[in-house]
């Protein structure tokens, strides 16, 4: 559970680090998750 843990924490850092680079907001992506759970 703990190790498991640590990666999700390096796969989200790493997917911000992406959006911040390609100028892409948190909420914009949150956004798009609401959209499709519709």
């Amino acid at each position: 559970r703990t190790e498991l843990i640590h990666e999700a924490a390096d796969l989200l850092f790493h997917l911000q680090v992406l959006l911040v680079n390609e100028d892409i907001s948190l909420s914009a992506v949150i956004t798009e998750l609401e959209r499709r759970h519709r």
